[in-house]
């Protein structure tokens, strides 16, 4: 008996171990699996969950106008950074009807899926039969999300404007100008609406006009300048544009008088190149003192006459001076306006410049007044023009001062005619102390002694005036 318990229990043993290795199998599988289905589980969450997002294509416009004219331009981006866009349209709303302005579609033909897309639309509403009035750009954007339904999250954008295409009006007052070459003019006109912009065309160059100088606010003046470099035959026009960018322009009689000016000749020298040239820092190498001259006198004033034009872009809407401006008191003229110069070395020409002011020399630190009344709307130091002061005296006129040994003013200080500002110099290409005098209209250089002639003034710019003025009263 004791043999066959022993079998029995060994054989139950064996038996209880094969069961125990067979469930230790099955429990591996088990884990095995678990694993696995966690694996699936996590890669179609990477998968799937993105496929969920939730954020919504983004929409932007750049140089949409509230009103648009005959012809607008501006620009429609739509982007999802996430899914992609899968469609963004764009239309014009106008009289009940959609107009198509642009539109994409991904056809899934791609190997990457678009994340930005930006549209230039050209709108000429005569063209494509809009009429004037109220209208509505519309956007709507989708991407690739899953949500919804599969439609993806949806953008819907839409931006009131007005279809204005008529051309805004406007009437010359002023008669007859006269006007030089390197000289100012004035014209006035009426405009009929509010919010346009206004000037005079010289060519391309635009010369903003003003309102508020009459007891009708519609009633609007401009001073422009003809360059000393334009010829007789430059077009003058009044130039407005409404706020849908429709523009008008009109011509206006004028007669530009042709001018002779100067030609000089300056001679450097090698006490002139020692003294001055070591003040300047110039790009490069230039190894001699005249090679650095060459490079200041053409690269450095052209750049520093950019710097000047640049502080006279924006000027007061207000008028500041009254009546003639002022000379540099018991100065001798040295340079006049427009001087064209050939500067010569040992015998060669070496360079050319043309001299954009007045160069007027008094006792050496001599006090220089203020022209006339106005705001200080520059001080420092400008290269060749050294220790520079820049006056605005409302309504784009500007006079500059240069050379100077001391400033006496700071920025936005208002002056009046015959304050001291500083004092004449020799600072920057200054090669003994004077003051170099300068006017420009708007960011245009201008003959200074026009503005020194009471009678040039009464001509051409007071009793203009003052004729409209009497007209309004009549």
């Amino acid at each position: 008996m004791g043999v066959l318990l022993g079998k029995v229990t060994k054989i139950e043993d064996e038996k209880g171990a094969y069961v125990t290795a067979g469930r230790e199998k099955k429990k591996r599988k088990g884990w095995v699996l678990l694993v696995l289905l966690l694996v699936i589980i996590v890669i179609a969450a990477a998968w799937i969950f993105p496929r969920l997002e939730k954020e919504p294509p983004r929409v932007t416009f750049d140089g949409l106008k509230a009103a648009l004219g005959d012809l607008s331009e501006f620009s429609v981006s739509a982007s999802d950074r996430k899914s992609g866009l899968k469609h963004v349209a764009v239309t014009l709303l106008a009289d009940g009807k959609d107009h198509a302005l642009a539109e994409y579609v991904d056809t899934g033909e791609g190997q990457t899926t678009v994340k930005t897309k930006q549209f230039d639309i050209r709108l000429e509403p005569k063209k494509m039969g809009i009429p004037d009035g109220k209208a509505l750009v519309r956007v709507l954007a989708r991407d690739y999300s899953w949500r919804n339904l599969l439609k993806g999250n949806r953008t819907y954008v839409e931006k009131e404007v007005i279809i204005d295409t008529q051309k805004p009006e406007v009437e010359v007052l002023s008669r007859q100008h006269y006007i030089n070459q390197g000289g100012a003019g004035l014209v006035v006109y009426r405009v009929f609406e509010p919010g346009v912009t206004h000037g005079v065309m010289v060519d391309d160059d635009f010369f903003p006009g003003y309102a508020g100088q009459f007891a009708d606010k519609n009633i609007c003046l401009a001073f422009f300048a003809v360059a000393y470099d334009k010829p007789t035959d430059t077009s003058l026009l009044v130039s407005v544009t409404d706020q849908a960018g429709n523009t008008t322009r009109t011509g206006f009689y004028h007669l530009i008088k042709e001018k002779t000016f100067a030609k000089d000749q300056i001679t450097i020298s090698d006490n002139f190149l020692n003294a001055k040239m070591p003040e300047f820092d110039v790009p490069g190498d230039a190894a001699r003192p005249i090679d650095k001259f060459k490079i200041i006198n053409s690269e450095m004033r052209a750049r520093n006459n950019e710097t000047i034009k640049s502080q006279c872009h924006q000027s007061d809407q207000r008028q500041y001076w009254q009546g003639v401006f002022l000379r540099f008191p018991n100065s001798a003229p040295r340079a006049g306006f427009a001087d064209h110069r050939d500067y010569v070395y040992n015998g060669q020409v070496i360079g050319h410049a043309v001299h954009l002011g007045i160069d007027l020399a008094s006792t050496a630190n001599s006090p220089v007044p203020a022209a006339n009344a106005g705001r200080i709307a520059f001080t420092g130091s400008i290269g060749i023009y050294g220790r520079t002061v820049i006056i605005d005296h409302g309504l784009g006129l500007f006079s500059l001062y240069s050379h100077l040994s001391h400033i006496a003013v700071t920025e936005s200080q208002l002056v009046e005619k015959g304050e001291i500002i500083g004092r004449s110099g020799m600072t920057g290409l200054a090669g003994g102390d004077h003051l170099h005098y300068g006017m420009l209209i708007h960011d245009t250089f201008v003959n200074p002694i026009e503005w020194w002639d009471a009678s040039w003034i009464a001509n051409n710019v007071t009793s203009r005036v003052d004729s409209i003025q009497q007209a309004l009263t009549d």
